[in-house]
């Protein structure tokens, strides 16, 4: 594995259960057993390895949904994969890192998620228009709508103060029966039928 991409991947790994502020560029050193003149020779700040981590973390999200499109047999199971897949990754990068990333990095996080939104709402409305044209979810949806809605549900029920409120179920429990109703509703009757045939798929 090159240098880089093991920078990459300790920096990502860091930011699973630490603060985007609190990480520093040595410790990013020491715990690769690097020095911090090699450190910056692939990165010339923070900010820049923090980016590019983003940047990892985007590339590989386009990978798994062009997988996901290309082995689901219809449209609305790609949707409902594509949903779940989404919630996960949420789900990964915390919520907490978000509101940090924000709140120290605002560029950055303007850059990234604006980034991940357009590329979600592209596919999504996509996918939706493949439906709508197998049939599978009724006319007259606007489907810029139902993007924001389905984007809104994932980033809230992350969310402690809606947590707290929902203590016997995990984020991604709520998140997922949220989203599986908003897909349910707008399906047709025939689309209702292969959503309650693959539910379990899912839920799993």
């Amino acid at each position: 594995m090159e240098i880089k991409e093991r920078i990459i991947n300790e920096t990502s790994r860091l930011l699973t259960n630490k603060s985007c502020k609190s990480i520093t560029m040595d410790e990013i050193a020491n715990n690769l057993g690097i020095s911090k003149r090699t450190l910056y020779e692939q990165f010339t700040d923070k900010r820049t390895l923090l980016e590019d981590c983003l940047t990892k973390h985007f590339e590989t999200a386009i990978l798994e949904s062009d997988r996901i499109v290309e082995t689901s047999e219809n449209a609305l199971i790609s949707i409902m994969l594509m949903m779940k897949k989404a919630n996960s990754s949420i789900n990964s990068i915390r919520y907490d890192y978000i509101k940090d990333l924000n709140k120290y990095y605002p560029d950055i996080y303007l850059r990234t998620f604006e980034k991940h939104i357009d590329f979600q709402k592209q596919l999504g409305n996509n996918l939706l228009q493949r439906a709508l044209n197998e049939d599978l979810v009724m006319r007259d949806i606007n489907f810029d709508l139902l993007h924001s809605m389905l984007q809104l549900n994932l980033f809230y029920c992350s969310q402690n103060e809606y947590m707290m409120q929902n203590p016997k179920h995990s984020a991604t429990e709520i998140a997922l029966i949220h989203m599986f109703i908003i897909i349910r509703g707008i399906a047709t009757i025939k689309g209702v039928k292969i959503i309650d045939k693959y539910k379990e798929v899912f839920f799993k």
